[in-house]
């Protein structure tokens, strides 16, 4: 099985980034786990993977239509807001997930 929103969301999360970052590259989908002002992260070579990473981005924040959107995520008992922005990088969709800092679930 390889990576899913599920895991780079968890990850984002575990490393308390605010943000996630995907961009197409040559290799693959470009994945950078945003704290302040510094990235770190890799590729995502596995093409089945990226579809379905990028597949339920698209649907969990309605950007069929739309660059922009939000959706709920909730992990270790907080549920996290997440906004997502597309925008074109090169001539390609690139996406932008900002978390935003949690509240507690009842």
């Amino acid at each position: 099985m390889g990576l899913t929103l599920q895991s780079l969301i968890e990850t984002a999360i575990r490393h308390r980034a605010d943000a996630i970052e995907l961009e197409y590259v040559p290799e693959g989908l470009e994945v950078i786990y945003m704290k302040g002002d510094i990235g770190l992260g890799g590729v995502v070579a596995d093409r089945e993977s990226i579809r379905a990473i990028i597949s339920e981005l698209v649907t969990r924040a309605k950007l069929e239509r739309r660059s922009h959107g939000a959706f709920k995520w909730a992990h270790g008992g907080k549920e996290y807001k997440i906004r997502a922005e597309q925008y074109e990088s090169f001539g390609e969709s690139a996406f932008r997930l900002i978390l935003k800092k949690p509240k507690q679930r009842a």
